[in-house]
């Protein structure tokens, strides 16, 4: 979401990646009419966009006039991951930390409302659904999600928690703004974020912040355990080990101050 638009803002290059981001995994496929209704736009400006993206090679369209992602829009995700700084780490430190743990291990970044998976380590699924690096998750029941939310400043965060859509995907999931809200303070309070089967009744998962060299938080390291295995000295030992290596992410990162430090108020683990 746009808070203004810069000097040199460009809207027609700002409607085709509104177009793409229209389609998700539960709508891999869209028409006219739909992409329409997700966009915004009238159907002579879908039209348009949707010629130049297929001339580009980003979509397809097929007998039933339904439009598709093609996989060259793979090439920009790929490009990123390939490139960034947070993955390499990831690979390089987070995978060994799984292995010894035992444990699913994610590193992911926030994009709005939801959170990114840039690095994934799976020892163990949770979803019916396959995960792996690219996919994303709500951020307001994940731990993930949650420690990347408490981070952000308390405007642009009540911003954010207004346009929560709240849905209850388990029994478990907060779908209160204000028992959101609470959760977070108690987040920026322990240093660590805990989504308890918010998001699928199989998972219990913690996470803590990572912070680059200008003391911000740019990413969420978090492991995944069986619902079942979450007894208090199970987590407390995976909530040390995990700061831990928060810690040594965000060294790598050029970070240089207390772990985790602000916004959130544990003291080093170094």
């Amino acid at each position: 979401m746009y808070q203004r638009e810069p000097k040199h803002f460009i809207n027609a290059l700002a409607r085709g990646l509104k177009i793409l981001a229209s389609f998700s995994a539960d709508h891999p496929r869209l028409t006219l009419q739909e992409l329409s209704e997700i966009s915004g736009f009238n159907k002579t400006a879908v039209q348009r966009l949707t010629d130049t993206l297929i001339a580009l090679g980003y979509l397809g369209r097929n007998r039933r006039k339904e439009f598709f992602l093609e996989p060259r829009i793979l090439t920009l995700g790929f490009n990123y991951l390939s490139g960034s700084e947070l993955r390499q780490l990831g690979a390089t430190h987070l995978r060994t930390f799984s292995l010894r743990i035992g444990q699913t291990v994610n590193l992911a970044v926030l994009d709005d409302l939801e959170v990114i998976f840039v690095f994934r380590n799976e020892i163990r699924g949770f979803f019916s659904f396959g995960l792996r690096e690219g996919s994303k998750l709500p951020a307001y029941c994940t731990s993930s999600g949650k420690v990347l939310l408490a981070a952000l400043p308390d405007e642009e965060l009540d911003e954010r928690l207004e346009r929560i859509p709240y849905k209850p995907l388990t029994r478990f999931t907060i779908t209160d703004k204000a028992r959101l809200r609470a959760n977070l303070e108690a987040v920026r309070r322990n240093g660590y974020g805990v989504a308890d089967q918010e998001a699928t009744l199989a998972l219990y998962s913690v996470a803590v912040p990572v912070f680059n060299h200008e003391d911000q938080v740019v990413a969420a390291a978090n492991i995944s355990l069986q619902a079942e295995e979450h007894k208090p000295a199970a987590v407390a030992e995976m909530v040390d080990a995990l700061r831990k290596e928060g810690a040594r992410l965000s060294a790598g990162l050029g970070y240089g101050g207390s772990y985790p430090g602000h916004p959130f108020c544990i003291q080093s683990a170094k």
